[in-house]
């Protein structure tokens, strides 16, 4: 397994090389420079450009066969679903089907756009690549394309493989977090909006809003303080909320299933923890500065800790942990943002070298054990 393992991780390796080829040709090329006149067309060479030179990433997730515990339920799903209309898909997803036309509906154009599911792949890992370069684009000058990738893909890779609607859905709520933390609420709810239109459970990122920099410095104190003390008694509240989302009808389908429906006391255990104090621990103790220095970090770091909740309503249901991935996927840019501000240049590549050993670790642990090898080994299309 471990063998086996370290193909993922060789493409991974690849691509942030290539991730860091695309930075610099971005940065020489002087693209951001250009016009505001054509800032859209901008964006969309960029995002083009970038996905070229990503292109093994892209077509590992593209060329797979099998991989995924979900695989074969997508390929049902599209089976089902590209033929369909929208009439038809509005009135069997009202009724409350519990077959394929449950999916939301920016999933369900996704089915009926691409002609075929392998083409379905290949655009789910172009979209999901090319928001996560509209969520670098404005770091171009700071942080490592290359060690943001690295991240996504040690982090979200397998999930992407398992959970494609959840997986794009969290990158639209990225980039989202990057308007949130320069304080731009509308551009903020239509990247909330578009993620919901994928996963109707990224409606809670809009409780993210309430994590932004605040102009004034007593209120922007007062709602830290509540924020952490509603961190630490989440066990308590955890159990009324759970209550709360069951009551809503968007939810309901969820809570109506064995398998979603939470159990009746939150289990005892520490070790979801091990999944949030080697990322963020290192960064309080050494990067305190770095940290609270800015508006868009304080931000970010905000958002960041909304794992620990997350994290503790995987012990009602483990089904439930996928929700930590709102918040996860925020490593992707403050972990490098952070980095990119440490001074000290032997303190700052100690801390590179940490957080890719454990990366790439937390990567294999995930995909050996949490994944119970669903994704390993690696079987392509051209060895059926």
């Amino acid at each position: 397994m471990i063998v086996e393992s370290a193909v993922y991780l060789i493409v991974f390796g690849i691509a942030a090389c290539m991730a860091f080829l695309f930075q610099s040709f971005y940065n020489f090329a002087g693209i951001n420079h250009y016009s505001v006149k054509n800032k859209k067309i901008n964006t969309l060479a960029y995002c083009i450009i970038g996905c070229i030179f990503l292109l093994p990433a892209i077509a590992m997730f593209g060329l797979r066969y099998g991989i995924g515990t979900d695989y074969f339920s997508y390929k049902e799903i599209y089976e089902a679903v590209h033929n369909s209309t929208l009439n038809t898909y509005l009135s069997l997803h009202n009724e409350g089907n519990s077959g394929s036309f449950y999916i939301e509906f920016g999933y369900f154009l996704l089915n009926v756009i691409f002609p075929s599911f392998r083409a379905l792949l290949w655009g789910i890992a172009t979209i999901v690549t090319a928001l996560l370069l509209i969520a670098l684009k404005d770091y171009s000058d700071r942080i490592s394309f290359a060690f943001a990738f690295f991240i996504y893909f040690c982090t979200q890779y397998i999930y992407l493989m398992n959970g494609m609607r959840f997986a794009i859905a969290i990158c639209f709520a990225l980039v989202g977090y990057v308007f949130l933390s320069r304080n731009k609420t509308i551009p903020f709810f239509i990247m909330v909006f578009f993620a919901v239109l994928f996963h109707k459970s990224c409606l809670i990122c809009i409780a993210m809003y309430f994590l932004k920099q605040i102009k004034f410095k007593g209120v922007n104190n007062v709602r830290n303080i509540l924020l952490f003390a509603g961190i630490i008694s989440f066990p308590v509240m955890s159990k009324t909320l759970l209550r709360i989302a069951e009551s809503i009808p968007v939810f309901s389908r969820y809570f109506s299933k064995s398998v979603y429906s939470a159990s009746e006391s939150m289990n005892s255990g520490w070790a979801w923890l091990l999944h949030i104090i080697p990322v963020i621990l290192p960064l309080i103790l050494l990067c305190r500065k770095e940290i609270f220095e800015s508006e868009d970090t304080n931000t970010l770091f905000r958002i960041c800790l909304m794992e620990i909740p997350f994290r503790m309503l995987g012990l009602y249901n483990t089904w439930y942990t996928r929700l930590s991935r709102i918040s996860q996927i925020t490593y992707v840019i403050f972990i490098p943002l952070i980095l990119s501000k440490v001074t000290d240049k032997n303190k700052r590549v100690l801390l590179y070298i940490y957080y890719v050993v454990w990366f790439a670790f937390y990567f294999a642990y995930y995909a050996i054990v949490n994944d119970q090898g669903d994704s390993l080994p690696y079987v392509w299309i051209f060895s059926r």
